[in-house]
């Protein structure tokens, strides 16, 4: 029962109780009057109902008084230790609503700090490599083990430009999430965007002796910045390709509505486990714990690609069957969002 209703029954309860003995207390002390008999019967049941009633408030107040210690102290040792105290105050009331919320609020802080610590720890492992290989480079050059020559310099423009790229995508995907992504707008034919992406990745599928097809058409054009989605769809088509073999196909569909436009994008890989699509993209993230960072990328690409479509007002979503393959679907709106 809610707080507001228990003190508003106690009320109710006392003020009938009240009203009722007074008209009875009243009757019976005009009886006595005019019987000449008087008599402090009715007074003292009043007194006794007047006691009762504040014995019952006292009480009632005594139990939202040791509710609320005992939310307060959940809530100090959740301070001090929010991974091991669990904010718990029984009851459906107003408290027990608070301390639900406090909890909530407990998980999520939890959630956010592993994630944190996911984030640091990912980023540390990928600056790792590079910065190793910059170090030995470099050490070697002073300790005169190698002659400064260009081909000595390329792996180390190789490794800084990694490097670069790594805080880039870190810094757009930050924007991307805080909701201040900067995003240069224009009218965009919707159907040459796509054929001017798979042209640039079509080498890197035939290379690999698959099949990199377009179904369907888009005869429209979308307000979007051309080179976010670009890059978005880079990364799907890219990511789609990387995990199909040789001999497979990577098909992009296209399909526009009056209000928006669809693309999916469907490969014949090894598919996705129904247990990681959840963290499918969230940064740093890789479906096969085994490919490195020259096989696999950073793991940024999938979180880059929902960054920037989200922030145009679009959804990303995919689906997956082990052993079949994947699809992923990207809608964007056709219009201005305001």
């Amino acid at each position: 029962m809610r707080m507001r209703t228990k003190l508003f029954t106690l009320f109710g309860g006392l003020l009938v109780a009240g009203v009722s003995a007074a008209f009875w207390a009243g009757a019976h002390w005009e009886e006595a009057r005019l019987g000449g008999e008087p008599t402090d019967l009715p007074l003292t049941i009043l007194l006794a109902i007047v006691l009762i009633g504040l014995s019952a408030v006292y009480a009632a107040a005594l139990g939202m008084t040791r509710r609320l210690e005992q939310l307060s102290v959940s809530a100090e040792e959740a301070a001090f230790a929010p991974d091991l105290t669990e904010v718990k105050v029984p009851g459906t009331d107003e408290l027990a609503a608070v301390a639900r919320s406090m909890e909530k609020m407990r998980r999520e802080w939890i959630r956010g700090e592993e994630a944190r610590n996911r984030l640091v720890a990912d980023v540390a492992h990928e600056l790792r490599m590079p910065l190793a290989i910059l170090r030995g480079q470099l050490e070697s050059l002073l300790e005169g083990k190698e002659q400064l020559a260009p081909d000595r310099l390329l792996p180390l423009i190789d490794e800084t430009i990694r490097l670069s790229r790594l805080v880039q995508d870190l810094q757009q995907i930050g924007l991307a999430e805080d909701g201040r992504l900067r995003l240069e707008r224009s009218w965009v034919p919707f159907g040459a965007l796509i054929d001017e992406v798979v042209d640039v990745l079509r080498v890197e599928a035939e290379a690999k002796g698959m099949a990199l097809e377009v179904e369907g058409s888009a005869c429209c054009e979308i307000y979007c910045d051309p080179g976010r989605i670009r890059q978005a769809l880079i990364n799907l088509i890219g990511n789609a390709i990387r995990h199909t073999e040789a001999g497979n196909w990577v098909k992009v569909r296209l399909m526009a509505f009056e209000g928006e436009v669809r693309v999916d994008i469907v490969d014949r890989g090894p598919g996705i486990p129904p247990e990681k699509l959840p963290y499918l993209f969230q940064r740093f993230f890789r479906v096969d714990d085994s490919r490195n960072r020259r096989s696999g990328g950073t793991g940024l690409g999938l979180a880059i690609a929902k960054g920037f479509v989200e922030a145009h007002g679009g959804t990303i979503a995919v689906d997956s069957v082990p052993g079949e393959g994947s699809t992923f679907t990207v809608t964007l709106p056709r219009f201005p969002v305001s």
